[in-house]
């Protein structure tokens, strides 16, 4: 009898325990959800799936910066429609318990691009275009200036030139991250007349040697026929420029190393990338190439400025064996006598031992005479001429100097069986470099600097194939002549 009892109490216990277990409810859990910020652009959509066990008796809501926006979906689709930071919270309850998650959303500003409506330049003349660009708050940027299927710039602000005038139309297209926007303008390039020749001399710094003639504007061996110019300096530079523009083939006689001239345009020279923009014409041989030097009147005030100089960069650039190359002229004396005359001036370099030598220019008198009856300044010392032939006076006129240095790098190279004559030399912009040797991306040029850098030396067929310094040999000078802008449509 004890025993059935017993029995049924341990039945009753055990459904008891099984009605317990029937409505017994688990708190849910979320998982599977990622901590990294979501990143929007406007109009994206992202589908939010969290994870959930214990789903008995669940009831779920979305809430968006705290403000109710779903209810009894575990799934979500948020929108993006404006920009900014948005918390969704997601929350799951039960009688078991509750749950909630939160999910951090970012979407980003639109970029939105402004250019000026107005947009109006002369033709050669450069036009710095900012426009105003907004969006998110990112560093990958990146941006496109175009011309139809031309490509005319790659950074934010553009400095525009065009060489022809008409109507253009610009497009910036703009890009970050994900995003993408353009703006278009019309810009108007107006007609303007311009000499494609740089005319205008603005110094004019030659280094002597033997026979060498300072006064040239034109062609050397036409120095008895007019193309002497012995005036003072500033006034040898202000005619230089009204020959040159006159004839783009009167040259000046720069000479032996370091010699240089510094030239200016009447505009500013369009760099069109992946074509020559100058044609410079000189006497030089195919191992002696001039070095030649680029700038832009970025701050147009009308000179070049140290900081505004690059140099092109050719088969020559960086192989200079004397990077900081300096060499001192003096004038000593001039002496004559009844026939001849005799110019002499002495030169030395600044090398730790040190280099130097004296040049005598000798000629007679009845050889140096011009068709108009003035005595040559052939084979005399820079700005020295003779103001009276009679008395056979020699003078200094003013604005030049008794005793000068020249100083650039130098090329140390044997120019034997490299003889030089006319050559035409293609400048392109785009080799513009700085003293870093770093490219630089220049709208136009303004002014052009040409200098003689290579230092020769050559074997003397009159003295055994002895190798020699030719450096004040007139057949190793340079001279300079016309520098063409090759774009130019007037």
């Amino acid at each position: 009898m004890k025993k059935v009892i017993l029995l049924k109490i341990l039945t009753v216990v055990i459904f008891l325990a099984a009605s317990c277990r029937k409505d017994q409810y688990l708190a849910p859990d979320i998982s599977g959800v990622g901590a990294d910020t979501i990143i929007l652009n406007i109009g994206d959509k992202t589908v939010l799936a969290p994870n959930i066990t214990n789903l008995k008796g669940n009831s779920y809501i979305w809430l968006v910066n705290g403000k109710e926006t779903v209810r009894d979906q575990i799934n979500f689709t948020f929108q993006a429609t404006e920009p900014g930071n948005f918390d969704v919270t997601f929350k799951a309850n039960n009688k078991g318990g509750a749950a909630e998650q939160l999910f951090e959303i970012f979407v980003e500003k639109p970029i939105a691009i402004s250019i000026d409506g107005q947009l109006a330049v002369s033709m050669c003349n450069v036009i710095e275009i900012t426009p105003s660009v907004t969006g998110p708050d990112r560093d990958d940027y990146e941006y496109e200036w175009s011309i139809g299927d031309s490509v005319i710039g790659k950074k934010r602000n553009l400095s525009f030139i065009s060489a022809g005038a008409g109507s253009y139309e610009l497009t910036l297209r703009a890009t970050a991250g994900k995003q993408t926007a353009t703006s278009s303008r019309t810009i108007i390039v107006k007609a303007e007349q311009y000499g494609n020749n740089a005319n205008t001399v603005l110094e004019y710094a030659p280094a002597p040697g033997k026979n060498h003639n300072w006064s040239i504007i034109g062609t050397a061996d036409l120095w008895d026929f007019g193309a002497e110019q012995p005036l003072p300096y500033s006034e040898f530079l202000t005619k230089a420029g009204v020959l040159r523009k006159e004839n783009a083939g009167n040259g000046l006689f720069l000479g032996s190393w370091g010699g240089s001239a510094t030239f200016k345009f009447d505009h500013t020279v369009v760099n069109v990338p992946a074509l020559p923009d100058l044609e410079l014409t000189a006497i030089y041989s195919n191992l002696d190439p001039p070095a030649v030097y680029v700038a832009y009147d970025r701050n147009k005030n009308g000179t070049p400025d140290n900081d505004e100089w690059y140099e092109i960069k050719n088969e020559d650039y960086g192989i200079e064996d004397l990077p900081d190359y300096e060499m001192t002229f003096t004038y000593t004396k001039t002496v004559t006598d009844t026939r001849r005359i005799y110019t002499y001036f002495t030169w030395k370099d600044n090398q730790l031992e040190p280099v130097g030598g004296e040049i005598v220019n000798m000629k007679s008198f009845s050889s140096s005479m011009t068709y108009t009856g003035a005595f040559s300044t052939r084979g005399f010392f820079p700005g020295y001429n003779m103001t009276d032939i009679p008395t056979k006076q020699v003078a200094l006129l003013d604005g030049w100097q008794n005793s000068f240095t020249r100083k650039g790098k130098r090329i140390t190279r044997n120019l034997s069986g490299a003889p030089q004559f006319f050559r035409k030399l293609n400048v392109d912009i785009d080799m513009a470099v700085n003293v870093s040797g770093e490219s630089v991306q220049l709208p136009g040029i303004d002014f052009v600097k040409v200098q003689k850098v290579v230092y020769p030396f050559q074997q003397d067929f009159n003295d055994g194939n002895k190798l020699k310094d030719f450096n004040m040999e007139e057949s190793r000078m340079l001279q300079v002549y016309g520098i063409l802008d090759k774009h130019l449509k007037n």
